[in-house]
């Protein structure tokens, strides 16, 4: 088939879809009339002519219900509970039925209805009242024994309730029926406009059907084809393939698509032959460009040129660079070597300040250091002292780790040095505060007034052969067991330096007497935060603790060991996160 038809096919392309949309539309316009129709219809069904029945069947139970609970009322003296059901319809149950009636005939506006069921209300109102005529005759047991009394109330029974009740429930059988048969019709009115609108939708929609696949197939007939074969072109571009076929264009709207694509198919060739080139070296190609807006082969162009001009260079380039680097290379290797000998011997300097493990033993036999640095050297340190009969030992965690952290350990221990050693100062809470103010005075000499720079510590002094202990803590705890029950006293939360806080800090004392098998301990936060585990998490202080709690029946060496292995297995191929330190001292 020919495209010709395009050019002037159009406006009935457009006609068939006018006339498409209109069908749709009237089909809609005329489903929404009947749906909405119905919609009302079975509102009105179901919120008024259905309960307004119910309520008319409901008045018909409660007038049975008279005459059986007023038949009773004569002929059984001791049915007590039908007396009072009785005496409940007359006070409640029929009252209220009766305003809802009547509001549901107001609702209905059904005149014949209305004067039918008031003169059904007049009739049973009469009934009440010989049935009450009934209930004040025969109320005690002495009423039921007299003759004349009984006689009377069975007679009203006969000649009264029984035909009243029957007239009201003629009466009432005749109004449910009509509006039964109402009903009946209106459901079925309903029926039919369902019927006739599915009849419609359906003759609608295979007329719409079939209209649509004549359409389809008019237009996809001179269609499909060429734009198919467009599409797969335009799909190899996409790729980057170079497609081998041509489109044949006609002298039409879709012929000027394919002539597009054919250009474009074209184009993409040669600039993909000439990007080819280029890539394999051939820096002297040449490229006609499409068009002086030619975005892409201007690029190309630009990128030849500058490689041609970058690969005259680049030789001598490269010879300077690779001498520059090889000199570089040397001087950093002597550079590494210096730094990594100069910090070896920080690190020999930094073992020898801290105190010799046999001055420890000699005061706390039973006990253990765990001493682990992140780095060469270490930003946690240890310290000890004995003085007469008392003894002095601390666990410090300066700020930061590796050799920022070592200055800090060696500020640290030279200050405790001079408070405790040359000063003769053995009070913890006392220690601290000089701690802190000498080490600001120290900075101070620096020009570091406002710095972040200091120290968290834990200071224990122990009377020997007193067995009591003072701790005063600088943001660090102290953990002990007694009798295998962990107590944990916090220290203050100001750390010692970190002049941005309060210059003005106090330090808390606690006293503690210590017994024969009590356990002791000490350290920095590098354990708990250790990261390990099978997620990656932190070790954690609860963590730590069940630790603790763990070893409690080991020895002071076996506990060592076990907290060892036990930071192995957690951090495995972790890095380690910060400086560990733990003291653990049992007495």
């Amino acid at each position: 088939m020919k495209l010709g038809f395009l050019n002037t096919g159009f406006p009935k392309i457009t006609s068939v879809f006018l006339l498409v949309i209109t069908i749709v539309i009237a089909n809609i316009g005329f489903n929404y009339f009947i749906i909405k129709k119905n919609k009302a219809r079975i509102a009105e069904m179901t919120e008024v002519i259905n309960p307004y029945i119910e309520s008319l069947e409901k008045f018909k139970l409660i007038v049975t219900e008279s005459k059986m609970y007023a038949t009773n009322w004569v002929y059984l003296q001791n049915s007590i509970d039908d007396k009072v059901s009785l005496d409940s319809l007359q006070k409640i149950q029929f009252p209220a039925l009766k305003k809802k009636l009547d509001a549901q005939l107001l609702q209905l506006g059904k005149k014949n209805d209305s004067d039918s069921l008031v003169d059904a209300f007049l009739k049973f109102y009469d009934l009440i009242k010989v049935e009450k005529d009934i209930m004040g005759t025969l109320v005690g047991f002495d009423d039921y024994e007299n003759p004349q009394k009984k006689f009377k109330c069975e007679e009203l029974v006969e000649s009264e309730i029984l035909p009243r009740t029957q007239i009201i429930m003629n009466q009432l059988k005749g109004l449910i029926k009509r509006n039964r048969e109402e009903a009946s019709i209106l459901n079925t009115e309903i029926q039919q406009d369902s019927s006739r609108m599915t009849n419609i939708m359906l003759f609608a929609s295979i007329g719409l059907f079939v209209f649509i696949m004549i359409a389809v197939s008019f237009i996809s007939g001179g269609i499909r084809e060429p734009v198919l074969k467009m599409k797969n072109i335009i799909q190899q571009l996409g790729r980057g393939e170079l497609p081998k076929e041509k489109i044949l264009a006609n002298n039409d709207v879709i012929g000027e698509m394919a002539t597009s694509v054919n250009t474009l198919s074209d184009s993409f060739t040669r600039t993909s032959v000439f990007a080819s080139e280029i890539g394999k070296g051939n820096l002297t190609v040449e490229y006609n460009k499409l068009s002086d807006n030619d975005l892409l082969g201007n690029s190309l162009i630009n990128m030849r040129d500058s490689l041609r001009s970058y690969s005259e260079n680049m030789e001598q380039q490269v010879q300077e660079r690779t001498f520059e680097v090889i000199e570089k290379s040397a001087k950093l290797k002597i550079a590494y070597s210096e730094i990594k000998d100069s910090i070896n011997y920080a690190k020999r300097i930094q073992e020898s300040i801290l105190p010799a493990d046999q001055m420890i033993t000699d005061v706390f036999s039973n006990s253990f250091i765990f001493y682990r640095p992140k780095d060469v050297v270490c930003g946690d340190f240890y310290w000890f002292t004995k003085i007469g009969d008392e003894a002095i030992i601390a666990a410090v965690d300066c700020t930061g780790h590796g050799v920022p952290g070592a200055f800090m350990t060696v500020i640290g221990n030279s200050l405790l040095n001079q408070i405790i050693t040359f000063s003769g100062v053995t009070n913890p809470a006392t220690i601290l505060s000089q701690l802190d103010q000498k080490l600001h005075q120290t900075l101070k000499q620096h020009g570091n007034i406002i710095t972040n720079d200091g120290m968290d510590a834990a200071v224990c002094r122990y009377k020997i052969g007193k067995g009591e202990i003072t701790f005063s803590g600088a943001k660090r705890p102290l953990y002990y067991f007694k009798r295998g029950e962990l107590v944990e006293i916090k220290g203050n939360k100001s750390p010692i330096g970190s002049f941005t806080h309060n210059l003005d800090k106090n330090f808390s004392e606690h006293k503690i007497k210590v017994s024969p098998d009590d356990t002791l301990y000490i350290f920095s936060d590098g354990l708990q935060d250790q990261f390990g585990g099978n997620e990656g998490k932190k070790f954690m202080i609860s963590r730590f603790r069940n630790m603790l709690q763990t070893v409690q029946g080991m020895s002071m060496k076996d506990q060592a060991e076990h907290i060892e292995k036990e930071i192995n297995n957690w951090q495995k191929d972790y890095e380690q996160t910060d400086d560990m330190l733990l003291i653990g001292i049992r007495f």
